[in-house]
């Protein structure tokens, strides 16, 4: 429920776009009454990049499973996908793509080969998962159908996968995957040394007894920890009149040669620049365009900053909104209250998209450009001090 109430809420918010002229109040007109609010920076993209920054976090990912001794299982050590990095009883972080990789494996000869192995889980419900997969005609499959929420140690014996039907040599894999909020790194969700542990792997014939590879995190030790290799920095300006919501220019995560499909195995953030003020409180606003399908798992995810260093999620959204008039919802009506995130005064702002995409990609979109475009986008609030009024000339010469 965490994104879809949201985003059901937007999806009824466009549709009566559709038939109505979107009335905002834009930063000029907010300037027209000094004793309302300040703004305290504007940006229409059509200046160029300026002081935003990109940046591909799938280039910087490193492996999170790894030998630990903490709650093993049998012997000194286990595998565990998972970190003491947010609270002492261990714990994961959002946007994780993890591998713990079981070597390529001869199966010749083996007439029922199965792979078996002890685990335990702890990751939220609905959202983060562990599949256990191998490859079928060269593609990574799922064999289960994700853990997720909590379970203690299991060994699961001889009731494990039958391996008869996928590609040999084998190549299988664990896999944790985890979304944009909702884990220890953010506190909304707790787990007891999550995301995922396991143990005495083994995939062995059930017939002729013969096991053609086993790993007990101990004297025997063969599985390999992986993330995905960088899937590119795809975040740019774009002239197309269509996407933006101030011809002609605005940000989108995108290949311009298939503007129906955004890229595969993105984790590509966009930062406004980090505006100095000096606060009672901060709203963002910005215009959006969703073309985000929800067929999958794609989503872009909202953070912002009221310090210029620590960035706290906001919301994750998807859907498809279907026409190049699709601008609008709760980012240019209400905005997205940055100084919520710390006690006034608020002494820096700024904002962050990221684009994630699953591992075909997002899209393609009913009705323009895939994905999410941004364009306006300001910083409005109540300052601590007072301030001389100011003209839109002269507080945007202050700010840009």
């Amino acid at each position: 429920m965490k994104r879809l109430v949201i985003v059901l809420a937007i999806m009824a918010l466009f549709a009566g776009m559709a038939t109505a002229k979107l009335t905002v109040a834009t930063p000029t007109q907010e300037l027209q009454d000094p004793s309302r609010l300040d703004l305290f920076w504007y940006d229409d993209i059509e200046s160029g990049v300026g002081d935003w920054t990109t940046h591909d976090f799938t280039a910087t990912a490193v492996p999170h499973f790894h030998l630990d001794t903490y709650m093993a299982y049998e012997g000194t050590y286990s595998w565990w996908c998972g970190t003491f990095d947010y609270d002492l009883d261990g714990g994961y972080g959002n946007s994780w793509d993890d591998w713990l990789i079981i070597p390529t494996t001869d199966l010749t000869g083996a007439t029922y080969p199965i792979l078996t192995y002890a685990f335990r889980h702890d990751s939220e419900i609905g959202y983060d998962y562990t599949y256990i997969q191998a490859e079928s005609l060269g593609v990574f499959v799922n064999l289960n159908r994700g853990y997720d929420g909590a379970a203690p140690w299991t060994d699961i014996g001889i009731y494990g996968f039958i391996l008869q039907t996928y590609d040999n040599p084998l190549n299988a894999r664990f896999r944790f995957i985890s979304d944009g909020a909702w884990s220890d790194a953010d506190g909304l969700y707790l787990s007891v040394g999550g995301a995922f542990m396991c143990d005495i792997v083994q995939v062995f014939d059930y017939f002729g007894g013969q096991v053609y590879f086993f790993d007990n995190a101990d004297d025997q030790v063969h599985m390999i920890p992986a993330v995905p290799g960088a899937a590119g920095d795809w975040w740019h300006i774009i002239d197309r009149c269509c996407p933006a919501y101030s011809d002609p220019h605005s940000w989108w995560c995108g290949d311009d040669a298939d503007t129906g499909l955004i890229p595969p195995g993105l984790q590509d953030g966009l930062f406004t620049p980090i505006i100095p003020i000096y606060a009672m409180s901060c709203t963002a606003y910005m215009a959006v365009h969703f073309a985000i399908p929800t067929v999958d798992n794609d989503y872009c995810e909202f953070l912002a900053t009221p310090d210029g260093a620590d960035y706290y999620h906001i919301v994750s959204y998807w859907g498809d909104f279907g026409t190049c008039y699709g601008w609008g919802g709760t980012g240019l009506n209400v905005g997205f209250d940055v100084g919520q995130f710390t006690t006034p005064p608020v002494t820096s702002a700024g904002f962050l998209w990221i684009m994630n995409t699953t591992d075909n990609g997002c899209g393609p979109g009913a009705g323009g450009d895939a994905g999410i475009m941004v364009d306006d986008t300001w910083f409005m609030g109540v300052p601590a001090v007072p301030v001389e009024d100011s003209s839109w000339g002269e507080i945007k010469a202050m700010y840009r």
